[in-house]
């Protein structure tokens, strides 16, 4: 109620159940069902995954790490069919980084897959992947779990800082 309009998505990732036939249980069983669900395009049940949610009207974030990802689901014809692309790069190096994130964004395109994008940097590629999702129109994730450390290279003290940083560099952009 206090925001109405704002989606809430959950991940599905391989590690939460570990193991395939239980996400499928799992997301079978769900009693209140999330707007969308992350699926990590590198998993092995990544398609069973996908439709089990499209069975229960789940949208679906396609999570890709790398250009094998993007190929996948451009294979699986699902590219056409998701909501949003999460493309979550774990290189950390920044011309690594940058790089596959070009890839993707290449295949995704010659592909004709246009959905829109959260792109999400980890550690050493949070600030300058908030940077490049800013300048690019793209979504953006931040949090503890992806960087402890604000832009100028101090912890922060919470998410709440993190979050603050990335909108002042939004509203720059």
């Amino acid at each position: 109620r206090a925001c109405p309009g704002t989606l809430i998505g959950i991940s599905t990732g391989a590690w939460i159940e570990k193991d395939d036939r239980r996400t499928i249980a799992a997301i079978a069983g769900w009693h209140e069902l999330p707007d969308y669900a992350s699926v990590n395009l590198s998993e092995a049940a990544a398609p069973e995954v996908m439709e089990a949610l499209r069975n229960r009207g789940v949208g679906i974030e396609a999570g890709l790490a790398s250009i094998g990802d993007a190929l996948r689901l451009a294979n699986l014809d699902h590219g056409r069919r998701v909501l949003r692309v999460l493309i979550e790069i774990s290189e950390q190096t920044l011309e690594e980084a940058f790089a596959v994130a070009d890839g993707i964004e290449t295949l995704l395109q010659r592909e004709g897959i246009h959905r829109s994008i959260l792109l999400h940097g980890e550690n050493a590629t949070v600030w300058p992947f908030v940077e490049r999702a800013a300048a690019r129109k793209f979504s953006t994730r931040v949090g503890l779990e992806d960087g402890k450390e604000l832009p100028d290279g101090t912890v922060a003290d919470g998410n709440a800082a993190l979050v603050k940083a990335a909108v002042r560099i939004y509203r720059r952009a």
